[in-house]
């Protein structure tokens, strides 16, 4: 019996020589080495001003001020982006944007009065109860269409973004940005300039005092 151990554990033991596989190794390699797909991740814990955008907006539970708040009239069950009369698109980053307004439906009622249109993305959605919402930025398109599901009341809404109204956006945050710089650059200056005048006064009153 101590033989018979001995040669069962030879031979699990046993490793192919350099250069050979078994078809059933080749087999499991393949299936335990998926390709991975190129997936953006979102560091909500880094330094950058991008992360620190990303955990302010997650915090918010309203829409910001100035933003495109739209409410939708929906029945008191389970709901569809379809039933509202939309079909979503997810594009690089799970960001979810308008694909579709269906005629004869709620969105295109909406779509006429100018409040929404196809291209927008969607930045936040109601919560579950009440009139608190949520962030869907980055969230993709099943997770909203959850979200939308699950929303109890007659109403919900939605945060919507232009492009156009996101570059705007990102033009007036650059103005004021450089605004404050050069505000603050000017009061450095000035406090230099008083500084040396007001040293160049004590010297001529008392030069023996910087020797």
């Amino acid at each position: 019996i101590p033989m018979l151990l001995a040669l069962s554990v030879a031979v699990c033991s046993f490793v192919a020589p350099a250069g050979t596989a078994s078809r059933g190794s080749v087999a499991a390699a393949t299936v335990a080495a998926p390709v991975a797909p190129h997936v953006r991740m979102m560091n909500l814990f880094g330094r950058t001003e991008e992360s620190k955008k990303q955990r302010e907006f997650l915090s918010l539970r309203d829409a910001p001020s100035g933003s495109t708040r739209v409410q939708f009239r929906k029945p008191n069950q389970a709901t569809t982006g379809l039933t509202l009369g939309l079909k979503f698109r997810e594009s690089f980053g799970k960001a979810v944007y308008i694909d579709q307004i269906l005629p004869n439906t709620e969105a295109s009622r909406l779509e006429k009065s100018g409040k929404i249109q196809k291209g927008d993305e969607i930045v936040m959605v109601s919560a579950t109860f009440g009139g608190e919402m949520w962030s869907a930025k980055g969230i993709g398109k099943m997770r909203l269409e959850k979200s939308i599901a699950v929303r109890q009341g007659m109403t919900i809404d939605f945060v919507v973004e232009r492009s156009g109204e996101k570059d705007k956006k990102a033009k007036q945050k650059a103005s004021e940005a450089a605004k404050k710089e050069a505000e603050k650059m000017s009061r450095l200056q000035a406090q230099l300039t008083r500084e040396v005048k007001e040293d160049k006064q004590e010297f001529s009153q008392n030069p023996f005092k910087f020797w």
